[in-house]
């Protein structure tokens, strides 16, 4: 009985090791790779996406990933992978406006809480 105890316990160890050494979820596992400032379509990160890793001030020619829709004034939240603050504006080009500015590595997960939802145009690595 005493030795049928000892190995389970150390089969039970071993799977501990394994499970203490398997490396976490990250977002290339994910499909989006850092680091990046992503949009999302929908809230809570659903729908459509679209990576960036520089500003891009004119949103009227960019499309939601592998579609033809228009990204401009489609964004509902986003997740900023990048150690940069964001800016966000609702009239591309000049990039003015109504404005939202993402901290470095951090989330949205709905725009309207802030009264952004729908509204970006422009995006500027600040």
């Amino acid at each position: 009985m005493m030795r049928k105890l000892s190995v389970s316990l150390g089969a039970l160890a071993l799977c501990a090791g394994a499970v203490a050494l398997a490396p976490a979820a990250t977002a290339a596992d994910t499909g989006i790779q850092a680091p990046y400032f992503v949009l999302y379509q929908h809230d809570d990160y659903a729908g459509n996406y679209a990576n960036f890793s520089g500003s891009d001030k004119e949103l009227n020619n960019k499309y939601w990933g592998g579609t033809t829709q228009v990204m401009n004034n489609g964004a509902s939240s986003m997740r900023n992978f990048t150690g940069s603050y964001v800016g966000l504006w609702d009239r591309g080009t000049s990039c003015s406006g109504s404005s939202y500015t993402a901290k470095p590595n951090s989330v949205d997960s709905d725009f309207s809480n802030n009264e952004f939802d729908n509204k970006a145009s422009c995006v500027v690595f600040l």
